[in-house]
């Protein structure tokens, strides 16, 4: 007589199956191990009752139930065991929906050590990403992350410059942090605890920076207060003025800009009568200043007057080893913005690091926020990456690229890898994988936990 029961448990660690409605019809002897609850109290219960007790999350059954169709997740038990779940919609003779099994394969020690590698592969960045954070906090309420030698110089330097008046001017494409550097400059020097005023000059109209930046008196033109404003350089007084994108001043503000350097003074406008102001001054540009004086669209006076200690900060695709760090503090902060428990594939981590990052830190920066509040599972897998950042998306033939020499068997496995990559992203069933691939499901099933749902 065979064994049913046996066989089953030989292919999974636990089966469970429930009616269309979810309430429990069998359930593998095993379930107590993994879940710490009697095989027998779960017959004919809600399998949501349980769920809501906290034996396990996510669940998967009542997603089955809702979209029809098979549904995987990375499951966590009440004794934490980690589980890979497949819920497979049952359907009768007649077509009718009635039911879910559900099959988990146990994941745990692969995970454990998966983590270790994981641990030491990142360990270093870690390392360096706390170390970083906890000398901010000893100095400054803005957190700087980053384990690349070129940051390290330009934090270095940004603190050394913060104890001293001379003006400065922070360089780097749009994104790089420019404004979060000015705001570590300002928290860390002597006028930390006056005011830090940013303006972004390009954000605000032309027709009225001036009134914006200088202030104006009472009855100084049409629709003014009529008390009159205080202007945003003289709210800064005391404390330090960040001036981003310094390049979109129009020609007769940097004038007035420039007697506020030099005579420490701002006029209102509408006044005649000058008012005295202390502040250090932190200028940021993407552009090339010095072309723009060649060509009469900035002040050569000026020019000298901000550009006294420049700062560049360089791209991010040339601080690559910063990405994963970045990635995993994104991760954190907008897991816990939005209450959320979000986490990465290990190859997503790869994809990311190989993407050039034009818009630098402020788009990755986006991108992580997209995948934690658009992930409907825990794991964030590679599917759920915009499709340009992907690597092969850009290339011609679409097919295999060789970028360097290597061992044959580590081919293999990168070929493997890419395969169940893109089966995966287009099929998301571990049966059509296989499928597709020409492997058995079990098959697919393995390569899969080893190329896709492991965890950071």
């Amino acid at each position: 007589m065979i064994d049913y029961e046996a066989i089953l448990g030989a292919l999974f660690d636990i089966v469970h199956v429930t009616d269309e409605k979810g309430r429990t019809l069998y359930c593998s002897g095993r379930y107590e191990e993994f879940f710490g609850i009697d095989p027998q109290e779960m017959i004919g219960k809600p399998i949501e009752e349980f769920y809501h007790l906290g034996y396990f999350s996510p669940t998967i059954t009542m997603r089955v139930i809702r979209d029809r169709k098979k549904v995987h997740t990375i499951q966590t038990t009440r004794n934490n065991r980690r589980l890979l779940v497949e819920g497979t919609p049952l359907w009768d003779a007649n077509g009718e929906f009635c039911g879910v099994v559900n099959t988990s394969l146990d994941i745990t020690d692969q995970e454990q050590l998966q983590q270790v590698q994981n641990e030491r592969k990142y360990v270093g960045g870690i390392l360096q990403s706390e170390m970083t954070k906890e000398n901010s906090r000893k100095k400054s309420k803005t957190n700087l992350i980053y384990r690349s030698q070129s940051m390290e110089q330009v934090t270095t330097m940004a603190e050394k410059l913060a104890q001293v008046e001379s003006s400065m001017i922070l360089l780097g494409e749009s994104g790089v942090g420019k404004g979060v550097l000015a705001k570590y400059i300002h928290e860390c020097s002597p006028r930390s605890g006056k005011p830090f005023i940013h303006i972004n000059c390009g954000a605000i109209p032309e027709t009225l920076l001036e009134s914006e930046l200088f202030g104006y008196e009472k009855g100084a033109f049409t629709g003014a207060d009529k008390d009159g404003k205080a202007g945003l350089i003289e709210k800064a007084n005391g404390g330090t003025l960040f001036l981003d994108e310094i390049g979109e001043m129009p020609l007769s503000l940097q004038v007035k800009l420039l007697n506020v350097l030099q005579e420490k003074t701002i006029t209102p406008v509408g006044s005649a009568v000058p008012r005295k102001v202390d502040v250090k001054l932190i200028t940021a540009t993407n552009q090339n200043l010095r072309q723009m004086v060649k060509e009469g669209r900035f002040r050569e006076d000026l020019y000298y007057r901000i550009h006294v200690v420049p700062l560049e900060i360089p791209p991010l695709r040339e601080r690559r080893e910063e990405i994963p760090v970045l990635v995993h503090y994104f991760l954190h902060v907008f897991s816990e913005k939005y209450c959320l428990d979000r986490r990465l594939a290990d190859v997503c981590y790869r994809i990311l690091a190989e993407y050039d990052w034009p818009g630098n830190v402020r788009e990755l920066e986006n991108v992580v926020e997209r995948l934690v509040v658009t992930s409907p599972d825990v794991l964030i897998t590679p599917s759920q990456i915009p499709r340009y950042i992907h690597g092969h998306e850009g290339s011609p033939s679409g097919g295999i690229k060789v970028e360097r020499v290597m061992q044959m068997q580590e081919a293999m496995e990168e070929v493997e890898r890419q395969l169940l990559e893109r089966a995966y992203e287009q099929h998301k069933t571990t049966t059509k994988v296989a499928e597709v691939l020409g492997i058995s499901q079990p098959s697919a099933s393995r390569k899969l936990r080893k190329w896709l749902f492991t965890r950071e």
